[in-house]
């Protein structure tokens, strides 16, 4: 009987143990998405300031004169191809952002089932918590009955 109690200890550890892990996993992989898409924002984010920066410059020059921007025509036909380039990239990550954010869309009910799991395993996980408090109070105090 001894044996018996010990064994039922040792299994309830073991499912709390499982339990757990498997949640800890679960919430390394939102917080991986998370950061994913915060590298993401802060591409965008330096993009964005370069384009406000290199569009300053232009409006500067523009605001010296005709004579300023012809006599650097090539720096200033430079700046607006940069100026291109940057919003064409900047244009995809957005189309892609868009499609990010469809497919999530499309994930979030998973997401919510997925929650719904995690808060029946977490029920389970304390009810094995609590089992194991019960086994061990009565190996405790020494008593092998399996049916208290």
């Amino acid at each position: 009987m001894e044996t018996e109690k010990t064994q039922q200890f040792i299994q309830n550890i073991q499912n709390v143990g499982e339990i757990a892990r498997e949640q800890q996993l679960s919430i390394s992989q939102q917080i991986q998405s998370n950061l994913n898409q915060s590298s993401t924002f802060i591409t965008d984010s330096k993009r964005l300031e370069n384009l406000y920066n290199l569009a300053s410059q232009l409006q500067q020059a523009a605001m010296q004169g005709i004579s300023e921007l012809k006599a650097n025509a090539n720096n200033y036909r430079q700046i607006i191809e940069t100026m291109e380039k940057e919003c064409f990239e900047e244009l995809i990550s957005q189309d892609m952002q868009v499609i990010q954010a469809m497919q999530q869309a499309i994930s979030a009910l998973a997401q919510a089932q997925n929650a719904l799991l995690q808060s029946n395993s977490i029920s389970k996980m304390f009810d094995f918590i609590s089992k194991c408090e019960n086994t061990f109070t009565q190996i405790e105090n020494g008593n092998t009955d399996l049916n208290q």
